[in-house]
């Protein structure tokens, strides 16, 4: 089972895991119908192990990178 973080903002997501791949469980979308919050269920700062993790877990799934491309 998955331990889900506590509901966040992606915005706070991106500043509690800077520079890493996130997948978040969507809880809520902005009007535009994109994520505006979730749970984080897993982090890493490697892409291929993010990749891995994804068939592991169902729900609507938000992946994302909260760095810079320059990073």
């Amino acid at each position: 089972m998955v331990k889900k973080s506590q509901e966040l903002r992606i915005w706070e997501i991106e500043e509690k895991y800077p520079k890493q791949w996130v997948i978040v469980d969507i809880t809520q979308r902005d009007k535009y119908h994109l994520p505006a919050s979730g749970k984080v269920l897993f982090q890493t700062n490697d892409v291929d192990s993010i990749l891995d993790k994804t068939q592991d877990v169902e729900g609507e799934l938000y992946i994302f990178y909260t760095g810079s491309i320059d990073d």
